[in-house]
């Protein structure tokens, strides 16, 4: 009886130490594979496939569906919250398949380690953990503020960066690096001024005009802030008792958008609606007007949200799982010509979709595709689907424009049957005849 105490003794005492220090059995992750899927006319298709996928992921390996754990009732608007809650039980996923399908939904195919006990991540820390694991995008951030109707006032007669500033912040404590505009931009006069120095005139025009591109995002927008005076605490109002003297009462509006750069495409717009009642109790009419932007802009943030940033990231986790949108633009290109060069992207090997976006024959038409091809190898694919005939003006990070070139009307036959040329006098037979070359569009 007493070695059968002390060996339970012994038992409970080694269970103990295994759990004090850490030795209990730790949760393993589930490994699944899930599809998603979302119409392909959406301009956020990709990401809310992804995140679709991502979210069957979860339910497959956890049993758990984000969507109702966040709240989330439309999809395709609050597709970035679902995301950013998924990667709360994502250890490590990758993308088996993707692409735009013949019945005009984008699918994805994704394989993925899930976890089980990971809490949902739909904050301002589940979307530094997207930072973290696709790296950080470069943004630039230029928005002003309008202020109005503060009385005496001269220094609100220019527009103010306030807004600005309390983007920087939210951008510094997500990790994701900024990119000051006009630092970069007078870094480009001074090399423009050295190649001027050099004899490189070309270059320096190219720097002074802002042609290369300095951020992966570009943040732009207005906040507008009417002064509506100082008032006092009326009598039903509950802080009556608490305010010794009147407040000063703004109305807030304005929108910000996320851009792409070189294309100008729109990731998200965020509207700030006209809020008539916004109140700050510093002393200062121009220190509460930045008080009232601060507590505006921070409003969703505080929610656990923070929309802007959390759609641009989206954006920036499905080009690097998907591969990134590059457009295609072409000066006067027939429509037969435009049509050909869609069918042919369409079954490139390297191209995953082809979205047809606009054509002018007396301007510039448009073709956005999805590849992983940097936009150097996309212009070297063009030159060798055409032939030739296509000539690549400028390439950056999101933007190929091409110019298509004319059918040349001597070439009427290839040099090959022309290197050994027939004896004097030979006659040819009709089999060796060979006929003109056509230009590579096949009309």
């Amino acid at each position: 009886m007493e070695i059968c105490t002390c060996s339970i003794l012994r038992a409970v005492v080694c269970l103990s130490a295994a759990i004090l220090l850490g030795a209990a059995p730790a949760l393993r992750a589930v490994e699944v594979e899930a599809d998603g899927r979302a119409a392909g006319d959406q301009p956020n298709a990709r990401e809310q496939a992804l995140a679709d996928a991502l979210r069957e992921a979860v339910r497959m390996g956890v049993g758990e569906d984000v969507r109702s754990s966040t709240g989330v009732k439309d999809f395709a608007l609050d597709f970035d919250r679902i995301l950013s809650s998924a990667f709360g039980h994502v250890k490590t996923h990758r993308v088996l398949s993707s692409g735009l399908a013949k019945d005009g939904f984008y699918h994805v195919k994704v394989k993925a380690d899930v976890e089980k006990g990971t809490p949902a991540a739909g904050n301002i820390l589940a979307l530094r953990q997207l930072v973290q694991i696709k790296g950080a995008p470069r943004v630039a951030i230029a928005v002003q503020d309008h202020i109005h109707g503060i009385a005496g006032s001269t220094s609100t007669a220019d527009p103010t960066h306030y807004a600005q500033a309390i983007l920087e912040k939210v951008a510094r404590d997500l990790q994701i690096s900024l990119v000051d505009t006009g630092t970069a931009h007078a870094s480009e006069n001074r090399m423009a001024a050295r190649d001027e120095i050099l004899g490189n005139e070309r270059a320096a025009r190219l720097r002074s005009a802002g042609v290369t591109q300095q951020s992966d995002f570009l943040i732009e927008g207005n906040v507008t802030v009417h002064s509506m005076g100082r008032q006092s605490a009326g009598p039903g109002d509950l802080q009556a008792p608490y305010k010794s003297d009147p407040t000063h009462v703004f109305s807030v509006g304005g929108e910000l958008k996320v851009l792409v750069p070189d294309t100008g495409e729109l990731v998200v717009s965020v509207v700030l609606q006209g809020n008539e009642s916004i109140e700050s109790e510093l002393v200062s009419a121009e220190m509460a007007a930045r008080d009232v932007i601060q507590k505006v802009l921070s409003g969703a943030r505080e929610k656990g949200q923070s929309p802007l940033f959390s759609k641009l990231l989206a954006r920036w986790v499905a080009d690097n799982d998907l591969g990134s949108v590059k457009r295609l633009e072409f000066e006067a290109i027939t429509s037969p010509q435009y049509q050909h060069l869609r069918g042919l992207l369409g079954v490139a090997e390297k191209v995953s979709a082809v979205w047809p976006r606009q054509f002018d024959a007396q301007g510039l038409s448009v073709i956005d595709v999805e590849t992983r091809l940097d936009a150097g190898a996309l212009g070297v694919l063009l030159g060798e689907m055409s032939r030739g005939q296509i000539s690549v003006n400028r390439a950056t990070q999101h933007l190929v424009s091409c110019r298509v070139l004319a059918p040349v009307a001597s070439e009427a036959v290839p040099p090959e049957a022309s290197a050994v040329p027939p004896a004097t006098g030979t006659p040819v037979p009709q089999s060796a005849v060979v006929a003109p070359r056509k230009w590579w569009w096949p009309f």
